[in-house]
């Protein structure tokens, strides 16, 4: 059974094959520093339960962070910065116990990040959202993240 799969720095291009979302025995993804684009399908995404470590920074995927990404109860890192990802973060963000990073930054996110409980990422350590946009304020519940090192939210704000 295939548990680790690793390509990244090989100027792969096109988009990610659904084969290789059904290996659920999968516990490593990583392809960053790409040419790869598509969308996550979320009906890929939910095969993916045994990953701990979800690695697919700087290429060229598209559309929203998929809802059933807060499925995967064994993730401990999610790096999906430098793509073209859009839109807010799913609130399905909050259900990871076990989540250490979580880094995002360099895509066009959006949205109200009051939207996201923190409380219950207990083992966060690391959250990179710069270069977003966001609105509102930092949330409470990020208090609760008693391991966090790591914040940056810096958004930038364009003028006319």
């Amino acid at each position: 059974m295939l548990r680790v799969l690793k390509g990244g720095n090989n100027n792969f291009k096109g988009s990610l094959p659904d084969e290789l979302f059904n290996g659920s025995s999968l516990e490593y993804l990583s392809f960053p520093t790409n040419v790869l684009y598509g969308v996550l399908h979320d009906a890929n995404i939910i095969k993916l339960t045994k990953l701990p470590i979800f690695d697919l920074k700087q290429n060229m995927f598209t559309g929203k962070i998929p809802k059933s990404i807060g499925e995967l109860n064994r993730l401990e890192e999610l790096h999906l910065d430098q793509n073209d990802l859009y839109g807010e973060l799913p609130s399905t963000l909050g259900n990871y116990s076990n989540l250490k990073i979580l880094d995002l930054k360099m895509n066009h996110l959006s949205g109200d990040l009051g939207k996201i409980n923190f409380s219950s990422l207990s083992n966060l350590r690391t959250i990179d959202l710069l270069e977003s946009n966001f609105n509102g304020t930092i949330p409470e519940s990020i208090y609760a993240c008693t391991k966090l090192t790591a914040l940056r939210f810096i958004s930038i704000v364009s003028s006319h």
